[in-house]
């Protein structure tokens, strides 16, 4: 496996899309839409890859503090959930982001991924909310 930072608006880039597309937006009979995107060229995007596939990706939005970055369009495909793959992701990103300065992490975590996130060290914060109609509940961690 190879994480690695992904370059906006690249052939990698563009795989990310498809990933986030199949994974996250057409099991709810969606599209990416221009609101998804919106911003995404001042964002951090990173990927695993194996054998120079990619098979997962997150995207990280720098919040204004400049030492929160918000988690966000995570995607694993669905070949290789299961496998650690996600966890691996999660803390490579925090290990870079950690690097560069950052002191937190927040989401908008799905309620199915609550647990998942937990694992990983992440809190709680306030009541579930609706978001592309699924409930979704803030979550918090410092790195």
């Amino acid at each position: 496996m190879l994480f690695k930072e992904i370059t906006f608006n690249s052939d990698g880039y563009r795989k990310t899309l498809e990933l986030r597309t199949k994974i996250l937006r057409a099991p709810l009979g969606k599209q990416l839409s221009e609101a998804d995107l919106e911003g995404e060229q001042d964002q951090l995007h990173f990927g695993m890859f194996d054998e120079g596939m990619l098979v997962a990706c997150v995207v990280i939005k720098p919040i204004k503090d400049g030492v929160t970055g918000k988690l966000r369009q995570m995607a694993v495909d669905s070949s290789v959930q299961g496998k650690g793959i996600g966890k691996f992701i999660i803390r490579e990103t925090e290990t870079h982001l950690s690097e560069k300065g950052f002191l937190n992490m927040e989401m908008a975590a799905r309620e199915t991924a609550v647990g998942f996130y937990q694992n990983l060290g992440y809190s709680r914060v306030g009541d579930p909310f609706l978001e592309q109609g699924i409930e979704h509940i803030k979550m918090v961690k410092k790195l």
